[in-house]
């Protein structure tokens, strides 16, 4: 939250005030810092590359996809994790080449994978059978994806390893999986992992790569693949709370080097990075107006910020910091639900919030909204998806329009 400040007991983004954002252009809106972005990616290049002296990091896209901020990041020389073709296609018309994009789909159809392949993408197979799918077009460059046993996230759902998680193969799987993707012609070979969420411990990132390597290790020996790049995925956590100390980039990706070295050496693979939220998530602030206070045995703060817009404390019970923009000097008075207006008990956005007494039209302001808001946003019980604002060194530029009533029906027949 370092870019955020306060002038007159209004939060203010890079010097602008919200409060006026907000009833200039209205809410529900999201408004993101591009000067945040491109420091974010400058801090981690910088951490990267003290430890390695060849890498790669490739922008998750599913924490936001949208296209001008995909074009900051190509511009900062970053690349692009895609999970399906459509974010392939997007990623492709946003002016990324296909070797500069890794497709990790899980369980995709074959029209899909013929046709990454077809493009030239590089692409990170789930499983044996998603590479026989695409016997005849195998791409050049294929990895798959290793489901270790060190899962580990923020919350149940977002663990992406470990025994219960539905992604990738084992280990003797992998071994017989480079050997069939060799005879069937691929000629370049990675490996990838994606073993945490929103991890905050850099031990997490040397146990994780220790594991990986010793992975390779046996790949190898057993199938004589040489790999060209190894990929750590990504899961590189933020603080959601303003209390919880930051990750120590550097601590991680020095215990990720010690890994390395001790079984290359100096002839190290390429070490690949696959960040998302630690790129967008503290860039940006989610706004919404109070449209009601209800006192009975709780107190409930309503506001046009619903589930539709933010899905995630309904959907993993993830917490955001949040404050009323507008009364930044005011005494906290009481704790309150914060709920929206969709149709659902399970619309809350934040519970036992410590806020100023609200009053109606106030601004509420949700932290971290820079990743997993907008893209998994929709028009739920007819509620809009958010327009979205980036500061950038000439002004204020929407870079997504407010939903209207003509794109709610548009697919209608």
């Amino acid at each position: 939250m370092n870019n955020f400040s306060s002038e007159n007991g209004n939060l203010t983004l890079e010097g602008r005030d919200l409060c006026s954002m907000a009833r200039k252009f209205g809410t529900p809106l999201i408004v993101t810092s591009e000067m945040r972005i491109r420091q974010n990616a400058k801090r981690l290049r910088s951490a990267v590359s003290s430890n390695f002296d060849n890498f790669e990091i490739k922008y998750a896209m599913k924490a936001n996809p949208n296209p001008r901020i995909l074009s900051i990041l190509r511009s900062e020389g970053l690349g692009i994790d895609a999970s399906s073709d459509m974010e392939v296609r997007l990623a492709l018309d946003t002016g990324y080449k296909p070797e500069q994009i890794l497709f990790t789909p899980n369980y995709a159809s074959k029209k899909e994978l013929l046709w990454a392949s077809g493009k030239g993408v590089p692409i990170n197979f789930d499983s044996i059978n998603q590479l026989r799918q695409v016997d005849g077009k195998v791409p050049h460059t294929i990895s798959f994806r290793i489901k270790i046993e060190y899962g580990r996230g923020e919350f149940k759902g977002t663990t992406t390893s470990g025994h219960d998680a539905k992604f990738g193969i084992t280990e003797t799987e992998a071994i017989s999986a480079y050997r069939v993707a060799s005879e069937m012609g691929a000629n370049e070979f990675g490996i990838h992992v994606m073993a945490g969420s929103n991890v905050l411990d850099p031990g997490h990132t040397g146990m994780v790569a220790n594991a990986i390597v010793e992975t390779v290790k046996r790949i190898s020996e057993s199938d004589g693949i040489e790999f060209k790049f190894i990929d750590m995925g990504g899961g590189l956590g933020v603080p959601y709370q303003p209390e919880i100390p930051e990750l120590d980039l550097e601590s991680a990706f020095s215990k990720a080097r010690d890994a390395f070295v001790k079984y290359f050496g100096r002839r190290m693979p390429t070490f690949c990075i696959e960040p998302g939220r630690y790129l967008v998530a503290d860039s940006s602030v989610l706004l919404g107006s109070v449209t009601d206070v209800k006192v009975q045995d709780k107190a409930y703060l309503g506001s046009d910020i619903s589930m539709n817009t933010l899905l995630r404390p309904a959907l993993y019970g993830a917490k955001h910091h949040m404050v009323l923009a507008n009364r930044l000097n005011d005494e906290v008075k009481g704790r309150y639900e914060v709920v929206g207006q969709v149709c659902e008990n399970t619309d809350r956005i934040g519970s036992d919030v410590a806020l100023p007494e609200p009053r109606i039209n106030d601004i509420l302001a949700v932290f971290n909204a820079g990743a997993y808001v907008s893209s998994m946003a929709s028009n739920y019980n007819g509620r809009p998806i958010p327009a979205e604002i980036l500061i950038t060194d000439n002004g204020e530029e929407i870079i997504r329009k407010p939903s209207t009533f003509a794109d709610y029906i548009r697919n209608y027949s």
